[in-house]
């Protein structure tokens, strides 16, 4: 039976075995000693410790008790070339400022949502309570009030919107995994924040192989023992189909959206291998930047979006209340 984990639970995991193995822990040693500070999760760890005893490398036994796909797919291309423990501290890292981002977001929203919920309560009271009242002074206004109106709109665009997102999710699953990542890249708002999370696993993986003194057909090679499902396998066949094809590696990373445009650069100067790896690590490190600054400035526009929405709701409130008055003073006058 297979023990479910919480986000934050994979979180610290990673933080810890990555911080056991880097202090020269075994892999072995630190699974054993997880029990004592996570003695909640001791049926999992415990299928983990199975896995590696029957053989198995950390990452097909992290599979096999449902750890997150895109996870282990990162832990195990570090694995099979070493370097582990700084590979789980730097997932770990990137999880946690998710995690504080998603954090981030709920208190963002909390208080406009709660506005929106109690202007929804308030909207309800009235129209069971106050628009037929006010109607009574004036019965021959049969005039949609700008409220009313408001969410006919507002309700329209939901239901076409929504019957819109659904085929094309529809249709977009069915789609290759590159396919989508590529497609998913262009989505408004979240579409740049995605490509730079890819964009930086993927010069993170690269510094890790550069650093531990693999060449580019070492890595290649590398893939090849890697899951076929993982996307940034596939992103190599792809490269390797395009390559064989007659295109050039620097040309095929110019037209890729998985690659940044100074990856090319600090491929094209043909540096060292070493000096290649210190390049690559730097840039892995500034899109790691790009990528907490982006998300951070997402979670800032929502706030304001909401109050706007919101203030749209009390105007159109006020003329609801404001517009048959007003009409009713003009008839008596």
């Amino acid at each position: 039976m297979k023990t479910k984990t919480t986000v934050q639970f994979n979180t610290e995991f990673m933080l810890l075995l990555g911080r056991l193995l880097q202090n020269g822990f075994s892999l072995q040693q630190a699974l054993e000693f997880m029990p004592i500070v996570f003695p909640t999760q001791k049926q999992w760890l415990h299928q983990v410790q199975t896995g590696l005893e029957a053989g198995k490398r950390l990452a097909p036994s992290l599979a096999a008790v449902s750890f997150p796909a895109h996870l282990v797919a990162q832990i195990e291309l570090t694995e099979l070339q070493g370097n582990l423990g700084e590979c789980l501290l730097h997932l770990g890292q990137l999880q946690r400022i998710q995690q504080k981002r998603r954090r981030e977001l709920v208190g963002v929203i909390a208080y406009p949502c709660f506005l929106l919920l109690f202007l929804g309560a308030l909207i309800g009271m009235m129209q069971i309570y106050l628009f037929p009242e006010i109607a009574q002074f004036n019965p021959t206004t049969s005039a949609t009030s700008p409220l009313q109106l408001f969410f006919r709109v507002m309700g329209t665009f939901v239901i076409m919107a929504g019957a819109l997102i659904s085929v094309y999710f529809f249709r977009w699953h069915r789609r290759p995994l590159l396919q989508r990542l590529a497609a998913a890249f262009r989505w408004p708002f979240i579409g740049k924040t995605l490509q730079a999370y890819y964009q930086y696993c993927l010069l993170f993986d690269l510094a890790t192989c550069l650093n531990n003194g693999l060449n580019l057909a070492e890595m290649h090679q590398l893939t090849h023992r890697l899951a076929k499902t993982s996307w940034l396998v596939q992103l190599m066949q792809q490269l390797e189909t395009a390559v064989q094809k007659g295109g050039t590696l620097l040309a095929n990373l110019a037209d890729g959206v998985f690659y940044p445009p100074e990856l090319q650069l600090v491929l094209a100067k043909g540096s060292p291998l070493q000096q290649m790896a210190k390049e690559v690590d730097l840039l892995a490190v500034i899109k790691y930047d790009e990528l907490q600054r982006q998300l951070k400035q997402k979670v800032n526009w929502l706030q304001p979006l909401l109050f706007i929405l919101i203030g749209i709701i009390i105007i159109c409130t006020y003329l609801s209340i404001l517009l048959p008055l007003y009409h009713t003073m003009e008839g008596i006058s």
